[in-house]
């Protein structure tokens, strides 16, 4: 950054992963916990994959689109290291399904969010 002549700015809430958040279920059995946990993880590195990909690709600087190309295999990689803790620790069919339910939420979610053009994690 400071090559580029750029400086950090003041680090602002997200919305979107608080809305994850408010969505996770809380209290109970230690394995639903667990469970939401481990797919908000999931939700938010995929999402963050496919951001830097697309970032990646509409990028001249050869530099900087390998560089966000490696985060966006990053964020892949954990996306599926959650789901797959997911698979191990919980019946398949279970995390399937209440993976749908966060997909859906987010479908809807994402809809009432206000676009912000200072937004890439």
């Amino acid at each position: 950054m400071k090559k580029r002549g750029f400086a950090l700015g003041k680090q602002r809430k997200d919305a979107y992963v608080n809305e994850l958040m408010n969505f996770q279920q809380r209290g109970g059995a230690p394995d639903v916990v667990l469970l939401d946990r481990l797919l908000q993880f999931a939700l938010i590195e995929a999402r963050s994959a496919e951001r830097f990909r697309l970032l990646s690709e509409g990028l001249e600087d050869a530099y900087l689109k390998e560089f966000y190309r490696k985060f966006m295999i990053s964020e892949a990689g954990h996306y599926r290291l959650f789901i797959d803790l997911a698979n191990e620790y919980l019946p398949e069919e279970r995390v399937r399904q209440r993976w749908t339910e966060w997909l859906e939420f987010e479908a809807d979610m994402i809809t009432k969010l206000p676009v912000r053009g200072d937004r890439m994690h």
